[in-house]
């Protein structure tokens, strides 16, 4: 029985997998046969074994899925966290492989978690989220230019688009139980639905402070001496801010609750984007509230 665990860093580049585990190091390619092969090099070890890699711009994907396929514990640190343990360790030097042996000792002193199943699935979906707000957009410009052929090919590919995250969100027991719970208030729709569970699986994970700054709907002050400045938002995550907007802009007009909310503060003399910008705020508690109910009685 594996008892033991040990960390195996791997260096992903586009072609090649620099692998490092003591002091023994493997190069496999960066393909379905290489990540075969680094499968079965790591099934054949008598401890069990805890892969770490970094992001590397979209080259580590297939990887992870082929090693949570093969239920194999990995684990996704960000770059930046291992370069600077690098620097603190007197590790200057940068080379593929010696960037395998650095993702070991950061993991050995750090001991960071695992990629699970739902949170591939969750990233699946973020790539279909963005490939279609890309080709709105790309929708938009070809519509301002006249581009009539271009325009009915881009609608077609985002319509889709729209369906293979639909798709994906009903294949995910979880995602559609999240989406259904999204949906159910008025104000926010299936794009909208797609768009939170893609771009921020911390939703229902939060506080009300955190969420909104996460999202950057919280406003903070600016203040210094004497002097009280007006309070702004500022940051957070800007494709979830613009499809908050859209569906705050919906829930202002169709959701008793939240138009009650809106009116309020317009009748108190708020301007009306500060207004909006509020009730997006309120929309986001409440769509975070109702996922971390959820959570809590699962």
């Amino acid at each position: 029985m594996k008892e033991q665990l040990v960390y195996l860093g791997v260096d992903i580049a586009k072609y090649y997998l620099d692998a490092a585990i003591g002091s023994e190091k493997r190069r496999f390619p960066n393909e379905a046969v290489g990540h075969r092969q680094l499968i079965r090099w790591i099934n054949q070890m008598e401890s069990a074994v805890q892969v770490i890699c970094e992001p590397s711009g979209g080259y580590e994907r297939a990887l992870v899925r082929a090693l949570v396929g093969a239920q194999l514990k990995v684990s996704l640190v960000p770059a930046n966290r291992v370069r600077q343990f690098a620097r603190a360790a007197g590790i200057l030097a940068k080379t593929d492989r010696i960037d395998a042996n650095v993702l070991c000792a950061f993991a050995q002193a750090m001991q960071p978690g695992t990629v699970s199943a739902s949170q591939l699935e969750q990233e699946h979906l973020r790539e279909l989220e963005s490939q279609r707000r890309h080709l709105t957009h790309l929708m938009v410009m070809e519509q301002n230019r006249g581009a009539r052929v271009s325009d009915i090919c881009v609608r077609r590919l985002n319509r889709t688009l729209i369906q293979q995250i639909k798709k994906q969100i009903e294949e995910s027991a979880e995602l559609s139980a999240k989406a259904q719970k999204l949906t159910a208030i008025s104000g926010v729709g299936a794009r909208t639905a797609a768009l939170l569970l893609a771009q921020m699986p911390e939703l229902g994970q939060l506080n009300r402070r955190e969420v909104a700054a996460l999202v950057g709907v919280a406003p903070f002050n600016r203040d210094s001496g004497k002097m009280r400045g007006k309070g702004a938002i500022y940051g957070g995550r800007r494709f979830v801010r613009h499809g908050l907007y859209m569906a705050a802009l919906v829930a202002a007009r169709h959701n008793p609750i939240l138009r009650n909310f809106y009116l309020r503060l317009r009748a108190a003399g708020k301007p009306a984007k500060l207004a909006l910008t509020a009730t997006m705020r309120k929309l986001l508690i409440v769509l975070n509230s109702d996922l971390k109910r959820d959570l809590r009685y699962a």
